[in-house]
């Protein structure tokens, strides 16, 4: 049975399938067959961040309908062993979409499921920016899911800037963790080109440190200050507020 796990933000353009699939990607390197399942039925943007796009055969749509099977609509990342997606594009039934995952769950070990199928999801990450706006959005949807009955939910703050951090512009996703009174599962750098489906070497290192803890066998949080520290930094800092 797989660990499927729920993320979601109540603020359109946290990165919550950014998040999904960078995080997915790092527990497939870790040799775990992991599906995410993109469930914004419009627009498949997971597979354009997982560098998939155009490689799609059947829709959900297609397998609702009785034209294919469920796996069948099933993407596999062409360079990433392990790494599987599901767009839920062009299928407005919610439930056969969690019925969908209950239905291909057994072929893998971790279903990531981005904004899709909470009823069938045992755990939760909220995404969330450390912006004002952000964090209010994460403080809502970490209550709804409170509702929800969940009990395993935490928090994986995205897009932070360490040098906002250093001049106390922003708070520290600790202390943001600590504010929405939920566990901190990550920390992911700002990294402008992650939505062209690219990504710098320390986002992929955040991301390695995140599946980390959440598979539960890692204790580190990815620091973003440590590249904005000394006379470089001050520097680096200078330059961004330039941007």
């Amino acid at each position: 049975m797989a660990i499927k796990i729920y993320f979601a933000s109540c603020k359109g353009g946290a990165g919550t399938t950014t998040c999904t699939v960078g995080v997915g990607l790092a527990l497939a390197r870790r040799g775990e067959r992991v599906l995410v399942v993109d469930g914004d039925e419009h627009y498949p943007a997971a597979l354009t961040i997982a560098g998939c796009a155009g490689l799609q055969t059947y829709t959900l749509e297609e397998a609702r309908k009785g034209a294919c099977r469920v796996k069948q609509a099933v993407i596999e990342h062409p360079r990433s062993p392990n790494f599987f997606i599901l767009p839920c594009a062009g299928c407005e039934d919610r439930k056969y979409i969690a019925a969908a995952v209950t239905e291909v769950e057994s072929l893998f070990d971790y279903v990531l499921c981005d904004s899709a199928a909470p009823q069938v999801c045992e755990r939760a990450a909220v995404v969330c920016e450390p912006y004002p706006t952000g964090i209010k959005g994460a403080d809502i949807c970490l209550n709804h899911l409170r509702d929800m009955k969940y009990k395993d939910v935490g928090v994986i703050v995205n897009k932070v800037n360490g040098g906002l951090i250093y001049d106390n512009r922003i708070m520290p996703p600790k202390d943001i963790a600590a504010l929405l009174h939920a566990p901190l599962l990550g920390v992911i750098p700002e990294d402008l080109g992650m939505a062209l489906g690219t990504m710098r070497a320390d986002s992929v290192k955040a991301f390695k440190m995140t599946a980390a803890r959440i598979a539960g066998d890692g204790k580190k949080i990815y620091q973003t200050t440590r590249t904005y520290l000394g006379a470089g930094g001050f520097i680096k800092r200078k330059m961004r507020g330039k941007i």
